[in-house]
């Protein structure tokens, strides 16, 4: 959690260039959307969007500044276009000239910067009082509005900035709010690198590199993108903001089944009623329910890799998994690793939630489910049958706080990248709860590293075995004419590296180098993904 600072304002402290002043304190974000957008990677999703927009807008309030008017299709534009109607907007709400485009001279010279993780180089003397900006470790245009304009002041933890040594303070929010010399010719260039960022503790981060500049003359383009589509866009629809993921949603803004889905067909009256079944029969009658399921969502039968039935039931997990995000538009594990088999499998021993992973880890969540016949089952336990009245022993009523957990856990928002990485595990007689003492518990790790892992299996791998062009579905595993010969088808512990920021405006500013201990470091607490307590889920494997 953010440490809650006295948010006061004042007319006399650190004002721009335009003489707007800046708050006295930095803002602490509310909502608190660095700890429910993606810990890893950028975040465009509209549900980060709208909750980053819900903190502009609550900062804003404190200023006295209307809430930020943005287009709807606002997730739909680059980085660089987020952030350029952005920065636009408050300086707009301020009765501040708008930049009048995203030029591509600017973008190009900007992208440069982004590739290499550094500032953009220094426009030619076309323009004049020109700016550099950049920021690695940054989720979307609206997260780097929010660090620029109202957590770059004391208790940010940049140097140079405290309650006693101002000469560090605001000096990006100065610079978005600088009138240029009060010239109505001012261009931008923005450029965003996913993986560009090349400091020692964000290797492969996200980089954003802004050019802001006047010009001497109008022949300033080609426009990439101009404020004057933005205005159109915005006059069409606006973008809503969120105060806080909505009951009943998972982190993604994917909603939760109205009630748990009774499987069809009930394969567990086809399974064993006990031990691991992976038989022909059950895996295509476990297939065939979560296909049920699934159209239930508006989701295409899941199509299973070829080797599927010679996995292990560890590695069964990760595909279902894996498929189950996917189909949803959301970012994969890229493998599993030994470290986090190892941990699953604490928690398959134990028949419970997999212990915390530790600090190496960005995010963690855990997953347990005891009494399921193989891979396919347990997912379908967490994906479709983890509501009230189901097997999740933290919803034993509706409204119970862990309703739906696993299946939120699932679909977590992990971000996206090569961190994304799984560990599961199967003790064929381990669980011990009441009911199924000596049946099967399983346990899946999911969670975003800090750094490269090494992988023992891979969704490359599964993939690869993943048949091409299939359109029609089936529930056979023998090439039964089903369109999938011999395979299965049928029809938050929580911490993230700090963002760093360079600003180097041009003469007569001075910049600096800085590395943001921010509001990431020191608010995002280390959260396990369930109830207060450990969530257990038991599913034995007979109804």
């Amino acid at each position: 959690m953010f440490v809650l600072l006295p948010a006061t304002w004042s007319s006399s402290i650190w004002r721009s260039a335009s003489g707007a002043a800046s708050p006295a304190e930095s803002v602490p974000p509310t909502p608190n959307y660095p700890n429910l957008c993606a810990p890893a990677g950028p975040d465009t999703s509209v549900t980060c969007l709208r909750l980053a927009l819900a903190a502009i807008d609550a900062a804003r309030a404190g200023e006295g500044i209307v809430p930020m008017r943005l287009p709807a299709n606002f997730a739909q534009l680059t980085v660089a276009q987020q952030l350029f109607v952005a920065v636009n907007v408050e300086r707009v709400d301020r009765g501040l000239a708008p930049f009048i485009g995203l030029t591509a001279a600017l973008d190009h010279e900007a992208q440069r910067g982004a590739d290499g993780g550094q500032l953009p180089p220094r426009p030619s003397r076309t323009y004049r009082n020109a700016d550099l900006e950049w920021i690695g470790n940054v989720d979307n245009g609206l997260d780097a509005d929010y660090q620029w304009m109202y957590y770059d002041g004391p208790g940010s933890g940049l140097p140079g900035c405290s309650s006693t040594k101002h000469s560090g303070c605001w000096v990006d929010r100065r610079i978005v709010l600088d009138r240029f010399g009060n010239s109505q010719d001012l261009v931008m260039g923005a450029a965003f690198d996913q993986t560009g960022d090349t400091s020692s503790d964000d290797r492969g981060g996200s980089s954003l590199a802004v050019t802001l500049a006047a010009v001497s003359r109008r022949s300033s383009g080609p426009f990439v993108y101009t404020w004057a589509q933005a205005l159109a866009a915005t006059r069409t629809a606006t973008l809503r903001p969120l105060a806080a993921i909505p009951a009943g949603e998972s982190d993604t803004g994917i909603a939760d089944p109205a009630h748990n889905v009774t499987p069809d067909p009930d394969y567990l009256n086809i399974c064993a009623p006990s031990g691991i079944d992976t038989s022909t029969a059950c895996m295509d009658a476990v297939l065939a329910a979560l296909d049920h399921a699934r159209v239930l969502e508006g989701l295409a039968p899941m199509v299973l890799p070829t080797d599927f039935a010679q996995l292990s039931v560890p590695e069964q997990l990760f595909v279902a998994i894996n498929l189950e995000r996917v189909d949803r538009g959301l970012a994969p594990f890229v493998g599993m690793t030994a470290a986090l088999d190892h941990n699953a499998q604490r928690g398959a021993d134990g028949a419970n939630d997999p212990p915390d992973a530790g600090p190496a880890y960005l995010l963690v969540d855990g997953e347990w489910a005891g009494g399921s016949a193989n891979g396919l089952d347990a997912v379908y336990g967490w994906m479709y049958d983890d509501g009230p009245n189901s097997g999740n022993l933290d919803c034993l009523h509706r409204g119970a706080a862990g309703c739906w957990g696993h299946r939120n856990g699932i679909l977590d928002n992990f971000g996206s990248g090569d961190r994304l990485v799984m560990g599961a595990a199967l003790d064929v007689t381990g669980d011990t709860n009441s009911g199924d003492v000596g049946g099967t518990s399983m346990a899946a790790t999911l969670a975003v590293a800090g750094t490269p892992q090494v992988l023992i299996y891979t969704w490359t791998e599964a993939v690869a075995a993943i048949p091409l062009h299939s359109t029609t579905g089936g529930s056979g595993l023998s090439g039964t004419g089903d369109g999938y010969p011999n395979c299965f088808s049928p029809n938050r512990q929580r911490s993230r590296p700090p963002p760093r920021r360079t600003t180097v405006p041009m003469t007569p500013r001075l910049g600096r180098r800085a590395v943001w201990a921010d509001l990431r470091r020191h608010g995002r607490g280390r959260r396990q993904e369930s109830s207060p307590t450990l969530r257990t889920t038991t599913r034995p494997a007979t109804s």
